[in-house]
């Protein structure tokens, strides 16, 4: 393949920048006006005239633009039919925004396996109650369908505690393309995805965006962090919504007990993810607050209590620098068996997490932020408060992924999953909080598929020698998505009768073929996993 290299300067800008913008000196600035335009890819124009391999920083600059312009976007007022309001600006801090009027994992993936709701942009707009859950795998909290049900468990962690002692809350929906995607196929329930991956042997592969004369985008998702704002936390800081806030502590015999209250939610974290042409893995790109880990101390707010203070930051207290940072909580509630803990109280979890950065944001990426903050403040935009931490993008998408294993570091964690994705790092301090270890044994960080289910790679089995190489590392959103898994059948025991968990519920086997080049099998949506349930539901009565 002959690549056309030139210098950043020249890269001319092309036909994938939002519509309306004003021209950019090159294709590595970001362009004006702000746009309310979604882009459905990076320019790639501008891309194809970059050697992906030899001007790596030139197109994660590419990337880069494409994640804040799809943030500007999603954040952009929208009218009742969820498409952006063309009659506001971005500074705008009333109307609803265009993610609102996508879809929450929770309205698809029902409890009883059904068949969601038909798409109603216009719908979710009109009849939105924000309704923020604690969620856990412990507790089915789905008392009522139409509420929102949104979790405060990070991935295969726990809570996360603010510096008020509260839990911060998450949001995730899907776009319409994503969301056709999973009904069509009937991959919103366990049987579905048994008979489309299983029994028809298809391959689970969602929409990318199209080009030429009718361009459409691709699958797209967003997750948000929110942290309820207290009295000395400074609104005019955040994005902010109003929330039915739905707190769980147990009781003596171990029963929830759930406390409602309307809470000023601000958000502290945002995902954006893309499935485009240009990176058939996806683009992972995510947002977070200003002050989350560090805060200018020059600044000053008025809090919400109506005082005028200092800034400081949301996860960190500058006061203890000597207080071990990305800690989780320990557990505190429902002992089993052995007296061991299984669950966390919020009324006894109120320690804060001290929070910190281990991988800095890139000085290229930091000034990008810079530029597009200053248009933000500008425009008299609240979201000048927030940075982008970093973009994920294939510099080879056809590139095989890297088997783990004994000595097979650091292949296996730079080339973890297919593409040479970059950066290798990238983590949301609001929903990645504890893997942020630094210096580990590289096991953690690989796909070591010959693990039996149910053992990490830093456990050593009879079968496998994980790899104990010392590295420095965390994860990253794709890495981490690189292993979700759709269901391939349901477990059954010696007499082939299936087998249910102790809440009755069948218990799937799922899918994965993440060693060697290939993906795991449900295309890096982890909720096909972790949300989807059987249409046979539970056996209890």
């Amino acid at each position: 393949m002959v690549y056309l290299c030139l210098a950043a300067a020249t890269v001319a800008v092309g036909a994938g920048r939002a519509s309306g913008a004003e021209p950019a000196t090159t294709a590595l600035d970001f362009p004006r006006p702000l746009s309310p335009d979604l882009p459905h890819d990076v320019d790639v124009d501008a891309l194809h005239k970059l050697d992906r391999d030899g001007q790596v920083p030139e197109a994660q600059r590419l990337f880069d633009i494409f994640a804040w312009q799809a943030f500007i976007a999603l954040n952009w007022p929208a009218n009742s039919d969820g498409a952006p309001d063309r009659e506001k600006t971005i500074a705008d801090a009333e109307a609803p925004r265009v993610w609102m009027g996508w879809r929450t994992n929770d309205s698809i993936y029902l409890p009883d396996g059904g068949k969601p709701a038909p798409w109603d942009a216009a719908k979710e707009h009109a009849e939105r109650e924000l309704v923020l859950w604690r969620y856990s795998k412990m507790i089915d909290e789905s008392d009522s369908p139409t509420n929102e049900l949104h979790e405060s468990m990070q991935a295969f962690t726990g809570p996360l505690v603010d510096q008020n002692g509260v839990f911060v809350r998450y949001q995730s929906l899907v776009n319409k393309p994503q969301f056709d995607y999973i009904v069509t196929n009937e991959l919103y329930n366990q049987e579905g995805q048994i008979a489309f991956v299983a029994e028809k042997g298809q391959e689970i592969e969602f929409p990318a965006n199209k080009t030429g004369y009718d361009p459409k985008p691709g699958s797209m998702g967003v997750k948000l962090a929110w942290k309820q704002l207290g009295p000395d936390d400074m609104p005019e800081r955040f994005f902010t919504q109003e929330a039915f806030v739905v707190s769980t502590s147990f009781d003596k015999d171990g029963n929830p007990v759930r406390t409602r209250s309307k809470q000023l939610m601000g958000l502290v974290g945002m995902h954006v993810t893309a499935l485009t042409q240009s990176a058939p893995n996806w683009i992972w790109a995510t947002f977070e607050h200003v002050d989350n880990v560090i805060a200018d101390d020059l600044e000053f707010g008025t809090t919400l209590a109506g005082n005028r203070e200092r800034v400081r930051p949301i996860f960190n207290n500058p006061d203890q620098p000597t207080k071990l940072v990305n800690v989780l909580p320990p557990k505190n509630a429902l002992p089993d068996a052995s007296g061991q803990f299984t669950e966390w109280d919020e009324k006894k979890t109120t320690n804060p997490v001290q929070l910190t950065r281990v991988v800095p944001v890139a000085p290229a990426t930091a000034a990008l932020n810079r530029s597009v903050q200053n248009q933000l403040e500008a425009a008299g935009s609240v979201f000048r408060y927030y940075e982008l931490i970093g973009t994920q993008w294939p510099i080879q998408p056809g590139f095989p992924a890297f088997g783990g294993g004994a000595g097979s570091a650091p292949e296996s964690i730079h080339y973890k999953v297919p593409g040479r994705v970059v950066p290798v790092y990238n983590i949301n301090t609001t929903m990645e909080s504890y893997f942020q270890k630094g210096e580990q044994d590289a096991g953690p960080l690989e796909e070591d598929d010959r693990l039996p289910f149910g053992f990490w790679a830093d456990q050593p089995t009879e079968q496998v020698t994980p790899d104990r190489t010392r590295v420095f590392g965390t994860e990253s959103c794709v890495g981490c998505h690189f292993s979700a898994g759709a269901a391939m059948a349901f477990k059954r025991d010696e007499n082939g009768k299936p087998i249910r968990d102790a809440n009755g519920l069948l218990e799937p086997i799922y899918g994965k073929n993440g060693s060697f080049g290939q993906t795991g099998n449900a295309h890096y949506v982890w909720q096909l996993q972790l949300k989807a349930r059987s249409k046979q539901g539970s056996s209890r009565p």
